[in-house]
């Protein structure tokens, strides 16, 4: 995928001097990369010419629904240059696959909706009942019992002071950041941890950590940066699955029944029941109910954690769980017409800021699927 994105750069002129001896390196590698490359060059090229084609059809599409419908904006011919550099690639990938699939099907565009992006978000719920509502211009501070104090800034909340405390807790003390659809949060926890929160996640944590271990309680998907304590290893539990770690950092998702840990740097050990398993950087483990024991396979880690970066990637992934991220994020609701096209696999890279309808746009330009949104429901259609 890395590759791909940088013969794609070199193609539009928009490579960097670092990129291109990183090109360079990996094609000294090793023959058979000379060969890849010039397989993948060969399939971006063509894929610009089917991207023109499609453009003039798109344009014709459009013009009827501007007369009738007067809410899609006419979409302007993308030159593949312009392409490559204003919106960093989001479909370069696909052209691995893109040339070989069915043939193309006449596109119906997609209807605009009032549907927006996430946005910095969430509820802090305190051990003591109170609840407070967060976005990225709150600024509050709050003192514990204990002398910890809770402060917001820079779209985060930080717990401070734990070293000042002049008496002891009273038993222990939990808060919960609540990040609701369409919201993200990032905290920093008592020991130095860092958190980012995605969209529909909770994370139950000790307002200090005391004991000989740092324990938290999380839903949805999160990304850990966890602070160096060989006498105290930290434990995400999870499902079922605790990830336990001494300093590391690490994504997991686990909005179903499936817990996906992906690690970027250092090591982690999975724990469910009698089985576990220990991750080393760039790899990733699986553990899904119905299925025995953790799956464990090779990835390029940090592509699991651009969300947090603003950026939507997806590596031969199937069409329900890219959807599912979407709505999400958008706080939509999804129907399909066939159920089967969930199991579809696409690669997309996309920015996370934009809008939905440009997204799925891109998407349908594959001719494998296509959406129709309604309020905020996107019907996927074949």
């Amino acid at each position: 995928m890395r590759i791909a994105r940088l013969i794609a750069k070199e193609l539009a002129g928009t490579i960097g001097e670092g990129e291109r001896e990183e090109l360079s390196r990996w094609l000294a590698e090793d023959g058979r990369h000379q060969e890849e490359y010039g397989r993948l060059k060969m399939s971006l090229e063509a894929n610009d010419r089917v991207w023109e084609e499609q453009a003039a059809g798109r344009r014709m599409t459009d013009a009827y629904w501007e007369r009738a419908k007067r809410r899609i904006r006419k979409q302007r011919r993308i030159a593949w240059s312009k392409y490559a550099a204003a919106i960093v690639l989001p479909l370069a990938i696909t052209a691995f696959w893109l040339m070989n699939r069915e043939t193309p099907r006449v596109q119906v565009p997609v209807r605009t909706a009032a549907i927006t992006h996430g946005v910095v978000k969430a509820q802090l719920q305190l051990a003591d009942g109170r609840k407070v509502e967060l976005n990225d211009t709150t600024r509050l501070r709050i003192k514990e019992t204990g002398g910890t104090e809770i402060q917001t800034s820079d779209k985060m909340v930080k717990y401070t002071g734990c070293d000042t405390v002049e008496m002891p807790l009273t038993g222990d003390r939990y808060n919960t950041l609540v990040v609701p659809r369409g919201g993200e949060f990032a905290l920093e926890l008592s020991d130095g941890t860092r958190v980012w929160l995605n969209s529909e996640s909770t994370l139950k944590y000790p307002v200090r950590f005391a004991g000989n271990r740092r324990e938290v309680v999380m839903t949805g998907e999160g990304y850990f940066e966890v602070a160096k304590d060989a006498g105290r290893p930290f434990i995400v539990a999870v499902n079922g699955v605790n990830v336990r770690v001494l300093g590391t950092s690490f994504n997991i998702s686990a909005y179903n029944e499936k817990v996906v840990t992906t690690l970027v740097e250092g090591k982690v050990q999975l724990q469910k029941g009698i089985d576990s398993v220990t991750l080393t950087p760039n790899q990733q483990g699986i553990w899904q109910a119905g299925k025995s024991g953790f799956e464990v396979k090779r990835v390029e880690a940090r592509n699991y954690s651009l969300w947090r970066e603003g950026i939507f990637c997806f590596e031969d992934t199937d069409l329900e769980t890219i959807l599912d991220a979407m709505a999400r994020w958008y706080n939509v609701n999804i129907f399909y017409v066939n159920p089967g096209l969930k199991s579809m696999k696409f690669s997309v890279e996309v920015k996370r800021y934009e809008n939905i309808e440009q997204i799925l746009r891109r998407i349908e330009q594959t001719k494998r699927v296509k959406f129709e949104i309604k309020d905020k429901t996107i019907c996927v259609c074949e």
